[in-house]
């Protein structure tokens, strides 16, 4: 429905416009209809649409632009091989706690046994944060397009086609070049997970193998191998094809400090004009979403960076940046306030107004997140904002402290029918029994026979990371008898997580508790 949200409106566009106060106005079609002054005089067709004084900041909702949906379930994998040089060990590992045991296994029984539930927990998790559009969709009998958020992967554009390419696991050579390179022609792009793992180390030879793939739509994943030269020569490549185009890298500090005890040269990137996005990258090694990874920016930025990075420029690697980024395939539609894009918005309490509003962003927790709208739809927020934004079909939870309203059910969606109880007692039936669960799930597809890539199949999602060491059982369809499923990974950056930062004793990591004291 149509609706106008008055605030203090960060708009993010070219000009980095801050309303004060702003209004914003949803269309029905779910895009903006304008972005303008309180006081100016609403567009044509609003004058009798709800207005919601929402007495806080007005923002694009985040992007999270690298993720790894299907196993966000899980808590922080506390491995005991760190630092590891590249992705390639950690997959290897055989102490306890092992990556098969306390990843792979889990994840692959909740994948396949309750499919649906674990998309939404996942989902709901990432609103919480303020995300509106997370990358990483796991494979799957028939695509996931987000119930409740844009997935990335499988987001299409009206004409049906898909624009966007991606690949956690790394391609040969002839692959890039024969199967991708081309279609990186300015309508595409190439979300790549590329030299992964510490400088100096044999991951770096993935970039030379990427080379007929640096073009503009090319988006990097990680890339912490990568030197000065490297950033300079992606740029070069791709203002070659398009001046007026930038590379893209994908930056996950936490992940990053957590396996490798190293990150992402962004400085060096920067310099060379490539632009920076930020990803949460997944549960076992990463934040809670995008709102975390900011926080872990901030301080990187701060104790390791010398400042490099303005709080804006920051803020711009959440919203602006991978919102540029995907217009290559989607044109101009998220990340920036302006008339015509989606209308995936953002509303933050605005804890302290004496403080400039890109710092509110980056000191923003959970308790702060007021409103999240995906597509002109409220689906995560106060319970009276939710209400005066025509919520309907919501559920109660605490976020935080807070009581909190979300719409998980929508009854016009026939392929997905879980509320939020009912997402978490599936998730829950798994884990009390996760054989009979698995068995169960390999049941009902041998019952359904059919083809899996037929609309009407059952939904079984498959993980889009390695497996590590599975063994026999995998092979002929079982799984460890005595498989234990861990509990839910909390919503929220609580005790417990911190409590495994600390217990890692990695430095760069233990300034993010600060944030949520």
């Amino acid at each position: 429905m149509a609706l106008v949200l008055r605030g203090t409106v960060v708009t993010f566009d070219d000009d980095h416009r801050i309303l004060d106060p702003g209004a914003v106005y949803v269309g029905d079609d779910g895009r903006l209809a304008a972005v303008r002054s309180a006081e100016q005089d609403p567009p044509a067709g609003f004058s009798g649409a709800p207005r919601i004084d929402t007495d806080g900041l007005i923002l694009p909702g985040l992007i999270d632009l690298h993720n790894h949906i299907g196993y966000n379930t899980l808590p922080l994998w506390e491995a005991v091989g760190v630092p590891y040089p590249h992705h390639d060990r950690w997959v290897k590992e055989d102490e306890p706690p092992d990556y098969s045991t306390s990843v792979t296994w889990p994840a692959k029984v909740l994948q396949q046994a309750a499919p649906e539930a674990l998309v939404k927990y996942v989902e709901v998790k990432a609103l919480i944060g303020g995300t509106t559009a997370i990358q990483g969709a796991p494979h799957s009998t028939r695509p996931v397009d987000g119930w409740l958020l844009r997935i990335v992967d499988n987001e299409k554009l009206p004409s049906g086609t898909d624009m966007v390419m991606t690949a956690a696991l790394q391609l040969d050579a002839d692959e890039l070049r024969d199967k991708r390179a081309d279609k990186l022609d300015g309508t595409r792009v190439l979300i790549y997970h590329v030299a992964e793992g510490r400088r100096g180390s044999t991951v770096h030879d993935e970039f030379e193998d990427l080379e007929p793939c640096l073009k503009p739509g090319l988006i990097g994943v990680h890339s912490t191998a990568l030197t000065a030269a490297d950033f300079a020569m992606w740029q070069d490549a791709v203002a070659a094809v398009n001046r007026a185009e930038r590379g893209t890298v994908v930056w996950s500090p936490f992940s990053n400090y957590w396996l490798y005890h190293e990150t992402t040269n962004v400085v060096e990137a920067d310099k060379k004009g490539l632009r920076i996005a930020l990803g949460s990258d997944w549960s076992p090694s990463g934040t809670k979403h995008v709102l975390g990874e900011l926080k872990v920016a901030d301080a990187v930025n701060r104790h390791e960076f010398g400042g490099r990075f303005s709080d804006r420029e920051l803020c711009d690697m959440v919203t602006a940046n991978p919102g540029d980024a995907l217009a290559t395939a989607w044109g101009p539609q998220v990340g920036r306030l302006r008339r015509g894009s989606a209308a995936d918005l953002l509303v933050l309490e605005r804890h302290d107004p004496t403080q400039d509003v890109y710092r509110s962003l980056i000191d923003a927790t959970e308790r702060h997140v007021r409103l999240v709208l995906v597509r002109g739809r409220p689906f995560y927020g106060t319970p009276g904002l939710m209400t005066a934004a025509g919520a309907t079909h919501t559920d109660t939870l605490t976020v935080a402290g807070l009581k909190r309203r979300v719409a998980v059910r929508q009854p016009d969606r026939s392929d997905a029918k879980l509320d939020w109880p009912g997402v978490k007692r599936a998730l829950e039936k798994v884990r009390t029994d996760p054989v009979a669960a698995w068995r169960a799930a390999q049941d009902a597809l041998a019952d359904w026979g059919g083809p899996l890539d037929d609309p009407e199949a059952p939904l079984v999602l498959f993980g889009d990371m390695p497996e590590g060491d599975t063994g026999a059982l995998a092979a002929a369809g079982e799984v460890p008898p005595d498989l234990v499923v861990p509990r839910l990974d909390p919503l929220t950056h609580d005790a417990t997580y911190f409590a495994a930062v600390a217990r890692s004793g990695v430095p760069e990591l233990q300034h993010l508790a600060r944030y949520y004291a």
